[in-house]
C-alpha cells in the first residue's frame, strides 16, 4: 500500500482505490445498458511506518504454534494421499494381472 491510495502488485501495476467505480446494470427501451459513476474517497494520510500493538515476541508465540499445526495437518495429508494412491497403485495391477490371467486360462490348461 502507498500512502497516496493506490495499491500495487508485485510487477509494479498500481490501482487507485480511491476512485472506485460503480457499475449498474439497468434496461433502457428493452435493452441492457452499463451506467458507471466514479466514487471519490478521501483518504487519510498515515505514516508509513506500522505499529503493533503487541510485542513481536507476543504476535511470535501467537503464530508458530498456527504454523507447526498447519505443517503436521499437511504432513499428515499427505501421508494419507500417499497411502491411498499406493492401494488404488496395487490393486489395478492386481486388476490387470487378473485380466491377463483370464485370458491366458482354458479348461485344457486347468
Amino acid at each position: 500500500m502507498s500512502p497516496k491510495g493506490e495499491i500495487c502488485d508485485v510487477n509494479g501495476v498500481c490501482v487507485d482505490a480511491t476512485e472506485d467505480e460503480l457499475f449498474r446494470l439497468t434496461t433502457k427501451e428493452g435493452k441492457l445498458t452499463v451506467e458507471h459513476e466514479k466514487v471519490k474517497i478521501e483518504t487519510q494520510p498515515f505514516s508509513p511506518v506500522v505499529h503493533f500493538e503487541q510485542d513481536p515476541v507476543q504476535i511470535l508465540d501467537a503464530l508458530l504454534p498456527l504454523y507447526l499445526n498447519s505443517q503436521l495437518l499437511r504432513a499428515l495429508q499427505e501421508s494419507l494421499a500417499s497411502e491411498l494412491a499406493a492401494q488404488m497403485s496395487a490393486m489395478s495391477s492386481a486388476t490387470d494381472n487378473a485380466i491377463e490371467l483370464r485370458k491366458n486360462l482354458s479348461i485344457a490348461y486347468n
